[in-house]
């Protein structure tokens, strides 16, 4: 019994983040957007990553710190170098990462 409530638990969580994202993917493919909400869609996942990752950045042990011993702003400054001279998104992700990496090595 307990398998069988825990698989119809796991069902509910699968439709409940899938058909919220299937539905608007489904209902907008056959129409034509105008290109002004194309060209504003293209910056959501800039703008969603920007949001995730810049609050954790400047912040060490709970409080805002943007001193130069902080080695997540160090990172974010080289992330922000890399995006805009690539425009690409994922490189600016992996750059990230390793720019985090190597700072928190020194």
């Amino acid at each position: 019994m307990e398998n069988e409530r825990l698989i119809i638990i796991f069902l509910g969580m699968a439709a409940a983040t899938y058909f919220p994202r299937l539905i608007p993917l489904v209902a907008l493919s056959k129409i034509e957007l105008p290109r002004v909400v194309m060209r504003w869609l293209s910056y959501l996942p800039v703008a969603i990553l920007s949001a995730l990752i810049f609050p954790g950045a400047i912040q060490r042990a709970g409080a805002i710190d943007v001193s130069p011993g902080n080695p997540g702003l160090w990172a974010l400054i080289i992330s922000f170098g890399v995006a805009v001279k690539t425009r690409n998104l994922i490189l600016t992700v992996v750059v990230g990462g390793v720019a985090m990496y190597l700072v928190q090595l020194l």
